[in-house]
C-alpha cells in the first residue's frame, strides 16, 4: 500500500468520524431543544385553556364557545387541539382528517430517534351536573423534526462537500510533495544501470531539497571516480598489451633465432656424428633437439597467451576465424559456428585485443565448463558500437556459481573500455555471454 493513499485513508476516517460525532451531537441537542420545545408550547396551551375554561359556564352556545377555544390553543405553535366526546370521538377541530395528523418531512428511523414521548393534556368539560366531553391538547413535533433532519441534510451535504475538497487537496497535496521522491527513485535506478549521468532538479520541497542536493553530489563523485578508474583501466590495458607486444617480439625475434640455430647447429652435428658413426654424439644431439623442441614449443605458446600473433599478421576477423578453425581440429565434437559483420581493421588496437581475449575466454570455458554440443561466435560492428555475443548450448550457470576470474577479468576489460557485459543464462539451457562496446568518434 502506498504512503499516499494510507494518508488518504487515515485522513478520511478522521473527517469521517468527526462528520459522524458532530452529526450525533447534533441530532442529541436538537431532541433535548425539541422536548424543550414541547413541553414549553404545551403549557402555553396548557394556561391559555384553564384562562378561556371559565367561559364557557356564560355561553349559551356551548359548541361555539369550544370551537373559539380550540381554535385558540391550535395557533399556537407546535401544538394540537380538539374537543372529543365521552366516547373518544373528535367532534370539534377534526374536521380536515388530511391536516389534523402531520407527518414530519424525514425516513421513518429518524423520527423514531427525534420523537419526543407524546406530551397530552386532558380536561374533562362539564356545565352543571352533565359532562360533554374532553377538551384535549397534544404536542406536535412534526414541523421540528422536518426542520432537523433538513439541518442534518445541510451538514450530509456539506460535510461530503468538504471531504471529498480536504482529500482531494491532500491527495494533490502529498502527490506533488512526494514527486521528488519518485524522481530520485528513478535517478537511483538510472544510477544502479550504470548511468552515472543522473540528476534530480532541485525541489521546492524544503525537506527533501537536502536530499537531492546530496544526491546529486554523490552521482558527481560517481561519475568522476568511475571516470577515473574508467580510465586507468583503460591506460593499463594499454600498457599491459604495449608490454607484453614487446616481450612477444623479442621472444619472437631474439629467443626463436637463437633456438633456430642450435637446431641447425645440432642437425650438421648429427650429420658429422653418423658420417663418423660417433653413436654417443648422435645421442645426445637427439636428446638436445627434442629439448629445444620442447622449448620452441614453450615459447609459441607464451607467445600465443602475450600477444596473439595472428591478430598483428590477420587482424581480428581473421584471427577469431583461425581461432575457432583451431577449436574445431582439436574440438570436433562440438559444432563451431561464426558469423563476423563489419570491417574491424580500422579499430583501437586495445579494443581488437579486448575483443580476441573475450572470445578467447569464452570459447575456452565452452570447452572446459560447459559441456556444450553447439558454440557460436558472432562479433557485429554497427555504427556507434561494437557488440559480442558468444553463445552456447551447454549446462549453464545456477545461480550460486561463485564466478571466476575469467569471468571477472572479462568484466574489467569491458568496463575499461566504457562498455557492458551481460550473462544470460538459464541452468541447464545454456550460456549467452553479451558485450556491447562504444567507439569512439574519429
Amino acid at each position: 500500500m502506498s504512503l499516499k493513499f494510507r494518508i488518504v485513508v487515515i485522513v478520511t476516517i478522521i473527517l469521517l468520524t468527526n462528520f459522524a460525532a458532530a452529526g450525533f451531537f447534533m441530532v442529541k441537542n436538537a431532541r433535548q431543544a425539541v422536548v424543550s420545545e414541547m413541553e414549553s408550547s404545551t403549557q402555553l396551551a396548557k394556561g391559555l385553556l384553564i384562562n378561556a375554561l371559565p367561559t364557557l359556564r356564560f355561553s349559551n352556545d356551548l359548541g361555539e364557545r369550544l370551537t373559539l377555544i380550540v381554535d385558540s390553543v391550535k395557533d399556537t405553535r407546535h401544538i394540537r387541539a380538539w374537543f372529543e366526546d365521552m366516547h373518544g370521538q373528535a367532534l370539534i377541530g377534526h374536521e380536515k382528517s388530511s391536516n389534523f395528523i402531520t407527518i414530519p418531512d424525514a425516513p421513518n428511523w429518524f423520527i423514531k430517534i427525534m420523537k419526543p414521548e407524546a406530551v397530552a393534556f386532558r380536561r374533562l368539560i362539564t356545565k352543571g351536573s352533565k359532562s360533554y366531553g374532553y377538551l384535549v391538547v397534544e404536542a406536535d413535533p412534526s414541523d421540528e423534526i422536518t426542520e432537523v433532519w433538513r439541518d442534518v441534510q445541510v451538514l450530509f451535504w456539506l460535510g461530503s462537500f468538504f471531504l471529498v475538497l480536504i482529500v482531494g487537496l491532500i491527495y494533490m497535496a502529498l502527490r506533488q510533495g512526494l514527486k521528488p521522491l519518485e524522481t530520485l527513485a528513478n535517478a537511483l535506478g538510472k544510477l544502479e544501470k550504470g548511468d552515472f549521468s543522473a540528476r534530480v532538479e532541485a525541489s521546492v520541497v524544503k525537506e527533501v531539497s537536502p536530499i537531492q542536493i546530496r544526491f546529486n553530489h554523490m552521482a558527481s563523485v560517481l561519475e568522476k571516480t568511475i571516470a577515473e578508474n574508467h580510465a586507468l583501466a583503460g591506460n593499463m590495458l594499454t600498457v599491459q598489451e604495449s608490454e607484453r607486444r614487446d616481450l612477444a617480439r623479442e621472444l619472437h625475434d631474439e629467443l626463436g633465432p637463437c633456438l633456430f640455430g642450435i637446431r641447425v647447429d645440432l642437425a650438421d652435428i648429427e650429420r658429422i656424428a653418423n658420417e663418423h658413426l660417433l653413436t654417443e654424439v648422435e645421442q645426445k644431439v637427439a636428446s638436445v633437439k627434442a629439448i629445444t623442441n620442447h622449448i620452441q614449443s614453450l615459447v609459441r605458446k607464451m607467445l600465443s597467451r602475450l600477444r596473439p600473433m595472428t591478430l598483428d599478421d590477420l587482424g581480428l576477423a581473421d584471427a577469431i576465424r583461425d581461432m575457432i578453425r583451431n577449436w574445431r581440429e582439436r574440438q570436433p565434437e562440438i559444432d563451431w559456428e561464426w558469423d563476423l559483420v563489419g570491417d574491424f581493421s580500422d579499430l583501437p588496437d586495445t579494443l581488437q585485443v579486448t575483443v580476441y581475449r573475450l572470445v578467447q575466454e569464452c570459447t575456452t570455458n565452452c570447452v572446459r565448463h560447459a559441456q556444450a554440443k553447439h558454440v557460436k561466435v558472432e562479433v557485429r560492428r554497427e555504427k556507434e558500437t561494437l557488440k559480442v555475443a558468444v553463445t552456447d548450448d551447454g549446462k549453464g550457470l545456477s545461480a550460486n556459481v561463485v564466478r571466476g576470474f575469467g569471468l571477472i577479468g572479462m568484466g574489467e576489460r569491458v568496463s575499461a573500455l566504457r562498455g557492458r557485459i551481460a550473462f544470460d543464462t538459464t541452468e541447464g539451457r545454456g550460456l549467452q555471454v553479451r558485450v556491447i562496446i562504444p567507439l569512439e568518434e574519429k
